[in-house]
C-alpha cells in the first residue's frame, strides 16, 4: 500500500512500517487508516504533533519528510517533501518539495526543479502519517496509568474511540507528548506567579520560564511587581533599570529556547495600568515610525512624548542621497524627459523635505512576547470621568528595615499596589497622567501594531472561581488576552 501525493514520489508504507518497528511508541500504519488532513492542517499535524525519528536512524532515500524550506531567522517556512539522496558526510540531503509548498522557494533552480538541498538539521522524518496513529499513541499513553493490563486495554479502547472519531481533540502538547515517552509537558500554556523583585527572584522566574518553554509550554508573566526605572536599589547602592528591561530579558527566551517539537515558543507579558513604567512598556514595542511621530505631535503628556522620541530614530540624508533625490526632481522640470513615475518623484520630494528617514531604535525589543496592559476598574472610571490617574508603586526608597523585610517577603504575593496600601504600607505616587491620555495611547498603539492587548484584571478576579481556592488571577497565558 502506498499513499499518493501530487508528486512523482509517494510514501512507501511497507518500508515505513519496518522503520516504525524500531520505535515501540509508534503504532504501524494499517489499511483502515484514512485521516491525513489537508493543506495547513496536514502540515501542522506532521510538523508539530507526530512522533519523529529525530536521530534519523532510519532516514533513507525515498523517505517522506517535513523540513525547513525557507530559512528565515524569525519566520522560517516549513513544508513537506521526499528525500532524493543523502550526503551523510556533509550532513545534507536533496529533497523534492511537494508542489503545494514550492511557493516558498526563492532560488531560480529550486523553483524550476522543486529540488532543494538542506542540512539534515532542518529535516525531520515523521513516523506517524495518519491521525489514527497519533490517536493510538495518545490512547496508549493516557491509559498507561491503569494498574492492570485488562484496565489498560479497556481505557485504551475508550480513549481511542473518542479521539479517532474527533469527539475530543486534546491540546497540541498532549497530541505531541502523550505516549511518546518524552519529558514534555501535557499543558499548552502556563501562568507564572508574580515575579519576586530581586535579582534572585528574577533569575528564578527566568529559570522556570525557560524550563516550561523547553518542554513545549507557553508562559504568561505579569511584571507589575518589579520596581520602576531609576528607583533606588539599596543593596548595590544603585538605580533599577526598570521593569521593562527585565521583562525584555525574559521575552528573549522565546528566541533562545528550542521547544519540544518544532512549534515556536509563546509568551504573554503584562504590566498593570498603575505601574510607573507603563508608558515605556507600551511604546517600547511600537515599530511604526509614523505612529511615533503622530504621538509626539498630538499628545499633551510629556512622558509619552519623551518615550516616543527615545524610540524614534532619524537618519539624515547623505550628500549623495540629497543629490540623487534632487536629480530625480529636476527631471520633472524638463518637458518630455520621462524616466521617473509620479510616485518616484513624489517620494523624492518627501525625502528632501523630511531631510532623512525615520526608523525605530531597538526593533527587536520585547518581540519574544505579546504584551498586554492589565486594566483596573479604577483606571476605567478615571477614563470615563476624564480624571487624572496616579502611577504608583510601593515606596521602597522610603522603607525602613522592617518595611523592606515585609516588601521582600510579601509584595510579590500581593502584586496590587491598591491592596498593598490597604495593608498599611506606604505607596509612592511617581506621577499623575490624564487617564484618557493613557487610554488613547493604548488604543493608538493597538490599532496600528496590534500591541498592547488589554486584560480587565479586576473583572477577571471578580468572576473567577479561583477565589474558592484562595487564589487570584495574575495574568493570562498567551491564548487568553484580548487584542
Amino acid at each position: 500500500m502506498t499513499v499518493g501525493t501530487e508528486q512523482k514520489m509517494s510514501i512507501n508504507v511497507e518500508k515505513l512500517n519496518k522503520d516504525i518497528a524500531a520505535f515501540p511508541q509508534v503504532h504501524p500504519v494499517t489499511k483502515d487508516m484514512k485521516l491525513t488532513h489537508k493543506g495547513v492542517s496536514r502540515l501542522v499535524m506532521l510538523d508539530r504533533y507526530t512522533f519523529k525519528d529525530t536521530e534519523k536512524i532510519t532516514l533513507s532515500e525515498g523517505d517522506f519528510v517535513v523540513l525547513t524550506i525557507k530559512e528565515d531567522p524569525k519566520f522560517p517556512a516549513r513544508g513537506l517533501g521526499y528525500i532524493k539522496d543523502i550526503d551523510w558526510q556533509a550532513k545534507s540531503a536533496s529533497v523534492l518539495i511537494d508542489e503545494e509548498y514550492r511557493h516558498s522557494l526563492d532560488k531560480p533552480e529550486e523553483v524550476e526543479t522543486g529540488i532543494v538541498k538542506r542540512s539534515l538539521d532542518v529535516i525531520e522524518k515523521p513516523l506517524e502519517i495518519f491521525y489514527e496513529q497519533i490517536a493510538k499513541r495518545n490512547a496508549t499513553g493516557l491509559a498507561s496509568v491503569e494498574t492492570t493490563e485488562e484496565k489498560r486495554n479497556e481505557w485504551f479502547e475508550k480513549f481511542y474511540q473518542e479521539l479517532v472519531n474527533l469527539n475530543f481533540i486534546p491540546a497540541g502538547r498532549v497530541l505531541y507528548g502523550a505516549g511518546a515517552g518524552t519529558d514534555v509537558t501535557y499543558f499548552n500554556c502556563y501562568v507564572m506567579p508574580f515575579v519576586k523583585d530581586s535579582r534572585e527572584g528574577i533569575s528564578e522566574h527566568r529559570k522556570q520560564v525557560m524550563e516550561i518553554m523547553s518542554r513545549g509550554g507557553g508562559v504568561g508573566t505579569n511584571g507589575s511587581t518589579l520596581r520602576p526605572r531609576n528607583t533606588l536599589a539599596r543593596g548595590v547602592n544603585g538605580k533599577s533599570s526598570g521593569s521593562v528591561s527585565w521583562l525584555d530579558d525574559i521575552a528573549k527566551l522565546t528566541h533562545l529556547v528550542e521547544q519540544g517539537g518544532s512549534r515556536r515558543g509563546a509568551q504573554m507579558i503584562m504590566l498593570a495600568d498603575w505601574h510607573p513604567d507603563i508608558i515605556e512598556f507600551i511604546i517600547s514595542k511600537m515599530q511604526n515610525p509614523r505612529i511615533l511621530r503622530y504621538l509626539i505631535e498630538n499628545t499633551n503628556d510629556e512622558a509619552i512624548k519623551k518615550y516616543a522620541q527615545d524610540k524614534l530614530k532619524f537618519t539624515p540624508l547623505t550628500q549623495q542621497e540629497i543629490d540623487m533625490y534632487q536629480g530625480i526632481i529636476n527631471y520633472k522640470q524638463i518637458p518630455g524627459s520621462g524616466g521617473f513615475s509620479e510616485k518616484i518623484i513624489k517620494d523624492a520630494e518627501i525625502k528632501l523635505r523630511t531631510g532623512g528617514t525615520y526608523s525605530v531604535h531597538n526593533s527587536e525589543f520585547l518581540t519574544g512576547a505579546n504584551i498586554s496592559v492589565t486594566l483596573t476598574k479604577d483606571f476605567m472610571d478615571a477614563v470615563e470621568n476624564d480624571a487624572d490617574y496616579e502611577l504608583r508603586f510601593p515606596d521602597v526608597e522610603g522603607y525602613n528595615e522592617e518595611n523592606m523585610k515585609a516588601y521582600n517577603e510579601n509584595w510579590y504575593k500581593v502584586g496590587d499596589v491598591r491592596e498593598w496600601e490597604r495593608q498599611g504600607y506606604k505607596v509612592r505616587t511617581y506621577r499623575k497622567i490624564k487617564a484618557k491620555e493613557l487610554w488613547n495611547l493604548v488604543n493608538i498603539c493597538a490599532t496600528y501594531s496590534a500591541e498592547p492587548g488589554i486584560f480587565f484584571i479586576d473583572n477577571a478576579n471578580d468572576m473567577t472561581n479561583a477565589k474558592a481556592y484562595g487564589q487570584q488571577v495574575v495574568a493570562t497565558n498567551p491564548c487568553g488576552r484580548v487584542a
